[in-house]
């Protein structure tokens, strides 16, 4: 909700406030933080004789901490001089060739210009249930040609330098791992610099102190940065937008430039920040076609038959599939071109024939045994030893006079060429249309390198490549809006909102080891849904780590997001079947909690285990998973409590053991979120194997049976 009262602003989300004033040649941050009733006394917050907290800064001036705008004029200097020259409730204006939020089209325009270089900057901010966007863009009204050195999309200052600042860091197979430090008096940042926002620093990022935390992101796939500085002002400020590393872009008479847009919520403590942000994700970028669509349970080979399979073997993978219940199959790498390992055919989108026995006739096949058909791509990437690049070697990113840096065995394709662009558009649309594809995963198994292309100047071209790909990405969905896009970059390498905006869920990591999974599941879950992140139950050993764990086990991490399988299901046991087939109808089931239910992360302040609760909306029904990561001598100490629950209700709490229910006993809701319960037995539910390494793991189910006001 938005109001103007006098010079002030006022965005409303459900839980918090945050209060602008427009005065004079300046707008700044009145307020931040939890929702106030009434703004009686505004003025007092006021800083007297000093500046107010500011929503960009600007180089030129006595402010010599790091700027949000560097803007290098056609004379070389650097300076700016934006001043406010209106203010106002409007239409927003959408970035152009950008993805961004919907459901909001109003929002707080501030117009500021810089009178001798003739430029507009003009900041948007919108609000939402959940929290608010901030979007900006520069219109060049001048003569003369300048160049954006740096641009943020938005700017956070806060009086006081008491903050911790947490990011979501790792590699490939260890995404998201959660780090936290203090700021103190210095600096922090989080910043991709691989050309996508990467396995190593999600744009995901937390600012925090007691009472108070602030969760930001970017709808953007590229290279980001976010950097939160306390100096001895006595205030702290974060900027997040494009990292300005090798970016500088040429802004001529009459265009504009829009920057990113930024999304940040508040939370009185994390948990609550972190929901608020999860749900914004949910409401507001996952695309409408999706938003709460349950996802389909689906099989796909990989991991059980990599690039060595037939299409008899994909067909008795694809029947074990629909005997347990599965809805979608998946047919992974090695379809296409003469695709028989990682070394040759990226680009060649044309059926392998002998391996599939004809791709057109294997998609009509596995429907008629119930399931939808979905197909693997990599439509970014270029194999040398290829005919693609035999015939158009010139599509390739490449420098000239260097020989191009291989990665996975393959080059990346130049997007910001159109005539690149349109053949992936071609050669994508010719794929589904051929085999029907309901579901197409699209990886990306490299980063950039040999950042080049004839007709980009240098320090345009990482955002212009991103740029073509939500062109390649908006043609492709507005085409096919019934296709399930989903994003894959080795994994998690590209898990942020700008992708969310077209693929309504991402691979959360090639890393499939139950272990493994709960800190990348439980650190990707602390600012996106889980209706976003896929999840499999894989074979035992792991492919990655050469653990073992149970069949029950790994189905109770994989819950924790959207459920798959990758394994050859066909040589599974009878037993093993039917097991699989039991999962597959109890997450049926529940899949409207588990996938869109209020999530809760559980946790252990001694670490010794984790978990996750997720509960329906009315809190009528949730269902939670506790991980023990060591057996220990003695188990008395492990006890697990569930906040989340409604604590004026009474729940039927309830045990699953592989297919059966144990009903433990009836509960309040207040006794289970402030008490503990006993995890007696733990250990013995776990089919321990010597040197296995394996993790021990309960569901608990939980139904309302009363609810006392």
């Amino acid at each position: 909700m938005l109001k103007n009262k006098g010079n002030y602003f006022i965005l409303s989300a459900d839980g918090s406030t945050l209060l602008l004033k427009a005065e004079g040649e300046r707008a700044e941050l009145v307020y931040f933080g939890e929702k106030l009733s009434s703004l009686a006394g505004a003025d007092l917050l006021a800083a007297a004789g000093e500046p107010g907290l500011g929503l960009f800064s600007q180089w030129g001036k006595t402010d010599f901490r790091e700027p949000s705008l560097l803007i290098r004029h056609a004379d070389g200097s650097a300076s700016s001089d934006f001043r406010l020259r209106s203010a106002r409730i409007a239409r927003r204006v959408l970035p152009e060739g950008l993805p961004a939020s919907y459901g909001e089209d109003r929002c707080v325009r501030l117009e500021f210009f810089d009178p001798a270089a003739r430029l507009a900057l003009i900041l948007q901010y919108a609000a939402y249930a959940e929290g608010f966007s901030v979007s900006a863009y520069l219109e060049n009204n001048s003569a003369e040609t300048v160049t954006i050195e740096r641009f943020a999309s938005l700017q956070l200052e806060l009086f006081g330098t008491d903050f911790s600042f947490t990011t979501f860091d790792g590699a490939w197979g260890s995404e998201r791992q959660r780090h936290t430090r203090p700021l103190v008096l210095g600096k922090c940042e989080n910043a991709s610099y691989a050309g996508s926002s990467s396995h190593f620093h999600n744009p995901l990022t937390l600012l925090s102190r007691t009472g108070e935390t602030y969760c930001v992101n970017l709808v953007y796939s590229g290279n980001h940065r976010t950097a939160a500085e306390a100096d001895c002002s006595g205030r702290t400020r974060l900027i997040a937008g494009i990292n300005p590393f090798s970016f500088s872009w040429k802004l001529s008479p009459g265009e504009k430039f829009f920057a990113p847009e930024g999304i940040v919520t508040f939370g009185a403590g994390e948990a609550d920040a972190c929901r608020n942000m999860r749900n914004l994700i949910a409401e507001h970028i996952v695309p409408k076609a999706w938003k709460m669509r349950e996802r389909p349970v689906l099989v796909n080979h990989w991991e059980g038959t990599y690039f060595s399979f037939t299409r008899e073997k994909i067909l008795s993978i694809a029947r074990a599939a629909a005997e347990v219940g599965a809805e979608l199959f998946v047919l992974d790498d090695g379809w296409f071109g003469r695709r028989d390992d990682d070394t040759s055919s990226l680009g060649d989108w044309t059926d392998y024939a002998e391996k599939t026995g004809g791709i057109a006739s294997l998609a009509e096949e596995i429907r008629g045994m119930g399931l939808k058909f979905g197909i693997w791509m990599e439509p970014e990437m270029i194999s040398p030893d290829s005919e693609l690049f035999r015939a158009h070697p010139e599509y390739c990113m490449r420098i000239p006079g260097r020989e191009p840096v291989p990665m996975r065995n393959q080059l990346m394709l130049d997007l910001t060429d159109r005539k690149v662009r349109e053949f992936i558009v071609g050669a994508v649309s010719r794929v589904i249309e051929e085999t029907g594809a309901e579901y197409v995963k699209w990886d990306y198994n490299r980063y950039m390198t040999d950042c080049f292309g004839p007709s980009v100047r240098g320090g345009e071209y990482f955002h212009r490549y991103i740029l073509g790909l939500y062109e390649i990405l908006s043609a492709l969905t507005e085409k096919f809006p019934d296709v399930l896009f989903e994003g894959c970059a080795s994994g998690g390498g590209r898990f942020d909102p700008g992708m969310l905006c077209f693929m309504p869920q991402i691979w959360t990591s090639d890393n499939t080891d139950a272990r493994e999974r709960v800190a990348i599941q439980s650190g990707t879950a602390c600012g996106y849904p889980q209706s976003t992140m896929g999840a499999h139950v894989s074979a035992s050993p792991n492919e990655q780590t050469g653990n073992r764990n149970s069949l029950e086990t790994r189905f109770h991490v994989a819950c924790g997001g959207v459920l798959g399988y990758e394994l050859d299901l066909s040589a599974c046991t009878p037993e093993e079947r039917e097991e699989i087939r039991a999962q597959i109808a109890f997450y049926k089931r529940y899949r409207s909690v588990l996938q869109f239910g209020e999530y809760f992360p559980l946790k252990d302040p001694a670490d010794k285990w984790a978990g996750y609760l997720s509960v329906s909306k009315d809190r009528s029904a949730a269902v939670a998973v506790v991980a023990v990561f060591e057996k220990r001598t003695s188990e008395a100490g492990l006890r697990a409590g569930f906040a989340g629950l409604d604590e004026k209700a009474l729940y039927r709490v309830t045990v699953r053991r592989g297919a059966k229910e144990e009903e433990l006993g009836t509960a309040s809701g207040e006794l289970l979120v402030k008490g503990k319960i006993p995890l007696c037995g733990i250990f013995a539910e776990t089919d321990e194997r010597e040197n296995s390494n394996p993790l021990y793991t309960r569901m608990y189910l939980f139904e309302r049976t009363e609810v006392r006001r």
